[in-house]
């Protein structure tokens, strides 16, 4: 679709609001306004009349200024937008943005200002009158000369003409063909096209704003609490009572520069963490390549990658040879991964699908390779706050508002104590009017009582305790990055954990291989080299995505401890191994005696989606192709010939998974009958169906050491437990027994799905009851029950239900009126993946749970940003996402935080006790005195200021003893 006047000459519907959803549980609403003269000048009128509290009122919520000086109208011609951010469907978040013109026809140098590259006023003459090219979310992609759009929270939505609505903009990747990424690879961009594209997407940074002291000393005095401190002051002032208003504007001048050095302090390192710039090196249209700071680089750029050690600063897609990366900040692991070349199939390019064949911003460049002397090239599709780092930066500058039931109750207070201030300051007024006190003495009396029942000192005084928590939680190696939610983890109830990496050891040791011959499960093997004739073997040898790093071997663990049980040997390919056809065999493994060698020519890496990788391989001296596919045992079996699988595989998977063990299942297809010249560009499909069921490879998971006592002592504080992981079920269930998740007493309910024939078909949900000893009990109802059923079937005892992400999703379609009470007696999640892992965190949360998160790595990532606290084991930049991050990788740190927030929530009660006590306490004694003497002396003050002074020693004497020892205590005495 090409729109030449940004217009649409077809009838326009009255849109004056748009619902746009913005991410799984978030919806944005905006609203569409435009100036109003006659309520811009009553606005002014009311800041002479108001003295100013009116502007001050506005500074506090920017909405409201809106609503002053804008009238709502329609969204296509609205010069400001009211965004309201509704999380959860509970928590609002407001935005007032302008909405700008974008056009090339009165573009100047000025406004292109930020480009490294110099622009003429010959360029700029050149893109005059030229289209844009825009991308939607919605599916628009045209060519426009002039558009409107407005940013929220880090996003550009730009107003579709056509379907008269605001869309998010969003890079080249949407709706495009994997074909497409490879045309015109031989020529770059012009610069015009760049240009163009630069106005567009702007600059390829990742800004964190970096406010100057002056900004922040003036936002930090205008809060609501410093103004309110400021009135009493000079009320305090006016008198002359010095003492307290001495102590007040100590603590408020160390409360405000505290708060500055932290703010900074926080700013500082993240856009210290984020910034980066490189020079990168950009095909242009006349084949040439040129060196152009990172910043300039536009969508459909064509980028050459170096060889070694650089920062990608882009999202991109790679075309030719082979990229080894280290993807530690968005994964927290450290272990290389390899990425291949795109494809260039006919079908929709997909980020998930694809996510081998693409580079992310922020990951680092260990190695490329490209053979026969080529380039290694990738095409940018995306810049800037639209990558995976920015959209992550994104999610830490705009975090989720926190819903702290304590909070809201102490406002709730304040407004009861705001009425009571009230009614004493009308009862001030009244009594001394009545003795014919002069009408300043009246005023300084009357405001005199409001500041004495609504102590100033509150909130000051109630971050003492998060303080002392967030330096103990420091010294134990524990970073908070947000101390409000240091409180919050004083009320967890529930906490989730993931298992690799989290409960269990990170790596894995070989325990053997059940190898499966004519159909028929062997005994199994723990000494590898002994099996080299089975074909189980050869898979052992080539199905992985190692890689050599100065001649180490490096990839995943799994795939590490799988090849080194062979005492075979990883080398790379000499460039010497090219059959007539141009068929490339870039890796090779050889035998310890180097008789035999197995060249790997094509690689599918790992998808968590499909639970699977692949490798086609040829035998040196051989013509015959024959390809691998290793997998979670589930894939396996649904992808290999039904003849070939052994009857008794359910049995012998629940042997070894019952027992911890992870297990990978692996299949082949002894020829691949397509010619030689398509062998590196077959699709995966095409590879891995029709396998031959070849056996199992069994892994050893050990626990962590401090697992099990951790677990044991949340279950003691009665911490509800759960696990969620991407892990097989069984596996999952045994380590559960192993740690304590499950106890020994309890009984498992393993809630599955029933396979439909047809999608449009409601699958049954079946609940198999078992007993500790993991024997099966009953089957209810056939495979219909509902939970009611369950629950007479285990009368009397405990349980706890089991199940899959595939069975998670059928009950969020087909039975949404069963997640309740699946949630509230779940104790293991398996085969989760990230969203799934957020979705029950969030479903927990609406159950009025208090939740924390505990894992590490990518995965966990919406999880630990979506609970009400996140602790991340990794020091990955994805530990950004949640307030505290551990930097020693055991659960040892969940009890610590919720000690360390208990005692802080203790401390907050003690303290708001006692300011209101004393405030009230105050309250009734001025009353009293002025009900007996129209005035206080200096005496009388001097004798409330002592008692304030002992009385707060005292107090915080005591609470930081208490709430030290408090600390140290086992979480169940300290719930009680």
């Amino acid at each position: 679709m090409t729109d030449t006047n940004g217009m649409n000459d077809n009838k326009k519907p009255d849109v004056s609001s748009q619902k746009i959803h913005t991410d799984q549980n978030e919806h944005l609403y905006i609203y569409g306004f435009e100036k109003s003269t006659l309520r811009t000048i009553l606005t002014y009128v009311s800041y002479i009349l108001s003295i100013g509290w009116v502007r001050l009122l506005f500074h506090w919520y920017p909405r409201l200024y809106l609503y002053a000086t804008h009238r709502e109208c329609d969204l296509s011609c609205a010069t400001k937008i009211l965004a309201i951010d509704n999380y959860q469907g509970k928590y609002k978040s407001y935005f007032v943005q302008d909405v700008q013109t974008v056009s090339t026809k009165n573009i100047s140098a000025k406004k292109l200002a930020t480009l490294d590259s110099h622009v003429d006023q010959d360029l700029l003459e050149k893109i005059r009158n030229k289209a844009l090219k825009i991308n939607l979310e919605n599916g628009t992609r045209s060519e426009v000369y002039e558009y409107k759009s407005f940013w929220c929270k880090k996003k550009c939505y730009i107003w579709d003409v056509t379907k008269y609505e605001f869309s998010r903009l969003v890079g080249f990747d949407n709706g495009t063909m994997c074909s497409d990424f490879h045309l015109g690879s031989e020529h770059g961009l012009s610069k015009e096209e760049q240009l163009l594209r630069y106005i567009v997407y702007g600059s390829n940074e990742i800004i964190v704003p970096l406010q100057s002291i002056g900004m922040l000393l003036l936002l930090e005095v205008l809060n609501p609490f410093y103004i309110f401190q400021v009135f009493t002051l000079s009320v305090w002032f006016a008198e002359g009572y010095f003492y307290y208003t001495i102590a007040i504007i100590l603590m408020s001048l160390f409360g405000i520069t505290s708060s500055i050095v932290q703010t900074r302090k926080n700013q500082l390192n993240l856009r210290g963490t984020v910034a980066s710039m490189e020079n990168v090196r950009v095909l242009r249209d006349n084949g040439t390549f040129e060196n152009i700071s990172s910043k300039d680089l536009v969508p459909g750029d064509i980028i050459e990658l170096p060889k070694h050690q650089t920062t990608l600063i882009c999202d991109a897609v790679l075309l030719t040879g082979q990229c080894i990366l280290n993807e530690s900040m968005l994964t927290g692991e450290s272990v290389p991964v390899t990425k291949t070349s795109l494809p260039p199939h006919q079908t929709l390019y997909d980020t998930k699908e694809c996510t081998h064949h693409t580079l992310f911003s922020g990951t680092s460049i260990i190695q490329t390779k490209c053979h026969g002397g080529q380039r290694v090239l990738a095409r940018v599709i995306k810049t800037g706050f639209l990558t995976k780092k920015g959209a992550l930066i994104a999610a830490i500058l705009y975090p989720p508002p926190a819903d702290f039931k304590f909070d809201q109750d102490s406002y709730k207070f304040i407004g009861i104590l705001a009425l009571i201030a009230t009614c004493g300051f009308i009862y001030t007024i009244v009594s001394k009017v009545s003795r014919g006190i002069t009408p300043g003495d009246i005023t300084i009396k009357a405001l005199d009582i409001i500041t004495i029942v609504i102590p100033p000192a509150l909130p000051a005084a109630m971050t003492v305790g998060k303080l002392y928590a967030q330096a103990r939680l420091k010294r134990a190696q524990i970073y908070c990055i947000n101390n409000r939610v240091i409180n919050v983890s004083g009320s967890i109830n529930c906490v989730c954990f993931d298992k690799t990496g989290t409960l269990t050891e990170d790596g894995l040791d070989m325990w053997g291989i059940v190898p499966c011959t004519n159909s028929i499960l062997d005994e199994a093997e723990t000494d590898i080299p002994k099996l080299e004739n089975h074909p189980l073997f050869e898979g052992m040898l080539v199905c992985h995505s190692l890689t050599l790093i100065n001649d180490k071997l490096c990839g995943d663990p799994l795939d590490a401890k799988m090849f080194e049980s062979t005492k075979w040997i990883l080398e790379e390919s000499d460039c010497v191994h090219v059959d007539e056809n141009d068929v490339v065999i870039p890796m090779v493994v050889k035998s310890p005696s180097e008789t035999s060698e197995i060249g790997i020519i094509q690689q599918y890496q790992f998808s968590s989606s499909l639970q699977r990788m692949s490798v086609i391989v040829r035998a040196s001296g051989s013509d015959d192709y024959r390809s691998y596919t290793k997998g979670s045992p589930e894939m396996i079996i649904r992808l290999s010939k039904p003849e070939t699988v052994p009857k008794d595989i359910a049995q012998a998977l629940e042997r070894y998974t019952t027992q911890g063990y992870r297990v990978i299942a692996m299949g082949r297809r002894a020829s691949i009958s397509e010619t030689n010249t398509k062998i590196s560009k077959l699709p995966r499909e095409t590879v891995e169906w029709d396998l031959e069921f070849l056996g199992l490879v069994v892994m050893e998971n050990r626990l962590k050491e401090p697992t099990t006592p951790v677990i044991t002592e949340l279950r003691e504080a009665n911490v509800r437990v759960v696990m969620i992981t991407g892990d097989n079920i069984q596996t999952a269930m045994s380590v559960a027994r192993q740690c304590g998740i499950l106890s020994k007493d309890e009984y498992v309910v393993n809630v599955t799905m029933k396979p439909v024939e047809r999608k449009e078909d409601c699958p049954e949900i079946s609940f198999d009851i078992q007993s500790p000893e993991s024997v099966r009990l009953s089957l209810q109802n056939g495979g219909s029950a509902m939970t009611e059923d369950v629950e007479r079937g285990v009368a009397n005892c405990n349980y706890k239900f089991a199940l899959t992400g595939e069975t998670w999703r059928a009950l969020r379609e087909y039975y949404p009126d069963l997640i309740d009470r699946i949630c509230v007696h779940s104790a293991i999640f398996a085969r989760m993946s990230s969203d799934e892992k957020q979705q029950v965190i969030l479903e927990l949360m609406r159950l009025g749970y208090y939740v924390a998160m505990c894992g590490d790595g990518a995965n966990d990532c919406g999880a630990l940003r979506s609970a009400h606290v996140g602790i991340s084991l990794s020091e990955a930049e994805s530990s950004v996402a949640s307030p505290f991050t551990s930097a020693v990788s055991d659960i040892t740190c969940v009890p610590k935080v919720i000690r360390e927030g208990r005692a802080a929530l203790v401390t907050s009660f003690g303290i708001f006790k006692f300011m209101v006590a004393y405030s009230l306490t105050e309250f009734l004694s001025v009353i009293i005195l002025y009900s007996i003497d129209s005035n206080l002396t200096d005496l009388q003050f001097l004798f409330i200021d002592i008692c304030l002074v002992v009385n707060f020693a005292f107090f915080f004497g005591k609470t930081r003893a208490y709430t030290k020892k408090l600390s140290r205590t086992p979480p169940m005495t300290s719930l009680r």
